[in-house]
């Protein structure tokens, strides 16, 4: 027999408890039987219960084995225990989610090299406002230039158990399909993040504006950038060195 003081025990996790919003929450999910879900930290399978009786099939990520009693007696539901950022998903066509706040950096850049058609979260505010109204930082640009973002309603903390300290959010994200010239480039130097800024950016404007490679470079000289920064690995810089690329490069592309 598991033994908790509280539910506050388990790894950061806020369980949404308020069943009307547990319902409209389902709700625009627009789940059906030909659905195939991930969720990623069902918790007590308090969503997953609802979702596994509506879908084909139900896949979850759960990090705290400690749920395995919960997790156990739901039909429709296979469980990989582990880290959602460090597991291979399964091939679905939805995800579902309220994953901590702490932790949605390296999942929605994890999404960003995943195959699916629609995702629905219960998220921090602060985020989904940062992403709606278009600032730049990693975060919010990095979320906009891969996906569109649909906010459907506000969720207040006394909704789950313990508290979240933040207003909570329930959203949709899809793939994006049509581009801002701007974001296209960026989404290259995403996906080439592993090489230093003066080659992704190189590379990014070839592609996205069909410049040649002496053009490319001619023009990532006349932004006035030091070598410095142009050293650096896209992922590593600041907010505000971030803001400072886009501004320049917002001028050209």
């Amino acid at each position: 027999m598991l033994v908790f003081k509280n539910d506050s025990d388990y790894l950061d996790q806020h369980f949404l408890m308020d069943e009307d919003i547990i319902n409209k929450f389902i709700k625009i999910c627009d789940l059906n039987g030909n659905d195939v879900v991930l969720e990623i930290g069902p918790g007590k399978g308090t969503l997953t219960k609802l979702i596994a009786s509506k879908v084909k099939k139900v896949y979850a990520i759960e990090k705290d084995i400690r749920l395995k009693e919960f997790l156990d007696k739901i039909d429709n539901l296979e469980v990989i225990y582990g880290d959602a950022i460090k597991c291979d998903y399964p091939l679905v066509n939805k995800i579902i989610t309220a994953i901590p706040y702490s932790i949605i950096e390296p999942f929605m850049y994890k999404l960003c090299h995943t195959s699916f058609d629609s995702l629905y979260m219960i998220m921090g505010s602060t985020y989904v406002k940062s992403v709606l109204n278009y600032e730049i930082n990693n975060l919010a640009l990095l979320t906009n230039c891969f996906f569109d973002v649909n906010w459907y309603f506000d969720v207040p903390s006394v909704c789950f158990y313990p508290e979240p300290k933040t207003l909570s959010s329930a959203i949709r994200i899809t793939p994006k399909k049509d581009y801002k010239p701007l974001e296209l480039l960026f989404k290259n130097m995403y996906l080439l993040d592993d090489k230093k800024i003066k080659n992704s950016l190189m590379e990014s404007l070839i592609k996205v504006k069909g410049l040649t490679k002496r053009e490319s470079k001619d023009l990532i000289n006349s932004l006035n950038i030091s070598d410095e920064f142009l050293d650096k690995k896209f992922l590593s810089i600041s907010n505000q060195e971030l803001k400072e690329l886009y501004d320049k490069l917002n001028k050209v592309v």
